[in-house]
């Protein structure tokens, strides 16, 4: 794996959630940031029955501190289940 920079937008998270996603409503990745506070970003399904997920960083704010963040998935399904996925841990570093 590359390493990932703060404040570069050429960076796409890709999760595998190992859930199949059938009758999903809304798909997020929550992250924790290095300062403990925790922001989310949408996601889009690219394997709907294989579970795989990606955002595309938008802009330089969305990855804006270096150090260790976590992420995860979030699935909310369209009868109101909910779950929630293993954390991955990844450092970001200064440029």
């Amino acid at each position: 794996m590359k390493r990932i920079y703060k404040n570069k937008t050429k960076l796409r998270i890709l999760i595998d959630t190992k859930c199949d996603l059938s009758g999903y409503q809304t798909v997020t990745i929550a992250a924790r940031k290095p300062d403990e506070s925790e922001v989310s970003f949408p996601a889009v399904v690219k394997d709907e029955e294989g579970g795989l997920i990606f955002y595309d960083v938008q802009t330089e704010d969305d990855i804006d501190q270096s150090g260790w963040w976590t992420f995860w998935p979030e699935v909310i399904f369209d009868d109101d289940r909910t779950a929630r996925g293993m954390s991955v841990r990844v450092f970001v570093y200064e440029r």
